[in-house]
């Protein structure tokens, strides 16, 4: 059925990643799609703002970053009841958003499956992430709440 499933994975969220596997994890079983696994941190520009210039050089470092968020997802889905030869991981920095549209076009996905959480009725009953990946895939995209 589905080829290549993507993933994003929020690290702050385990509950709703929990009931993302879960669904992932069916879906996993029609076929032998790839799944990849991808979270995004926002770059420190991003989330930091102009405080920025007083953060500790160890806390500016991108491939550091990277790297803690890469164990952290790897620890998301540790227990995940996949074949590791079907599962990619992948961390990237900068807007959500853009990175998980970026990355679905980079590996050709057919479905993104994206969790979606404290809607607002700005964003129509979807969180806002979720809200643009429906927006603006040029793929299916299966909302898990």
């Amino acid at each position: 059925m589905y080829k290549k499933i993507l993933v994003p994975i929020d690290l702050l969220e385990d509950d709703l990643n929990l009931n993302i596997i879960k669904h992932v994890e069916d879906l996993a079983t029609l076929g032998k799609p790839e799944i990849h696994f991808f979270s995004v941190i926002p770059s420190v520009e991003l989330f930091f703002g102009i405080e920025v210039a007083i953060l500790p050089e160890s806390h500016r470092n991108s491939a550091e970053r990277a790297s803690l968020a890469m164990r952290a997802l790897e620890e998301v889905i540790r227990d995940v009841k996949i074949p590791s030869s079907q599962i990619t991981c992948q961390v990237s920095i900068g807007s959500a958003k853009d990175e998980i549209l970026d990355y679905a076009k980079t590996i050709n996905a057919d479905l993104i499956v994206v969790g979606s959480h404290h809607p607002s009725t700005s964003t129509y009953l979807l969180g806002s992430t979720a809200s643009a990946i429906v927006r603006h895939a040029q793929t299916s995209v299966f909302v898990v709440r």
